[in-house]
């Protein structure tokens, strides 16, 4: 009966991963198609404004090139994100490409990597003594 039970757990685990990326993932569209109908609201009223006289052609063209140009960097971006970045199980995890090793600014070859590592480990580590001295 054990088995049955631990598959049983993990199959209602790995159900609300599905469930939350499916729900990331739809969000994630509805901000995509908000963009872009916020960017056709501001093109009809640029269109507007020329229709009136307003502001110029050359103004619209611009300016409708710019929010083109923005879109489509976002849109790439977070495509490019969830394709390649985005952890396969859950949504808000990133996945790292690498042996995901303590990351410095030196080479493993300079000598003072071991100096800067432990001023690291010295900076986050807890200290033993919390009181203040100075007051």
């Amino acid at each position: 009966m054990g088995d049955a039970e631990e598959y049983n757990k993990d199959l209602a685990k790995r159900q609300a991963q599905i469930n939350e990326w499916s729900y990331n993932n739809k969000m994630d569209t509805l901000f995509v198609f908000q963009l872009i109908f916020i960017s056709l609201l501001f093109v009809g009223i640029l269109l507007s404004l020329k229709g009136q006289g307003i502001v110029s052609g050359a103004f619209v063209w611009y300016s409708m090139g710019i929010v083109l140009i923005l879109n489509i960097l976002i849109i790439v971006n977070r495509s490019m994100y969830t394709n390649t970045k985005r952890d396969s199980k859950y949504w808000n995890r990133r996945h790292f490409s690498g042996d995901n090793k303590l990351s410095s600014p030196l080479s493993l070859g300079d000598p003072s990597r071991q100096s800067y590592i432990d001023s690291v480990k010295s900076t986050y580590s807890p200290t033993k003594s919390t009181t203040c001295c100075s007051c």
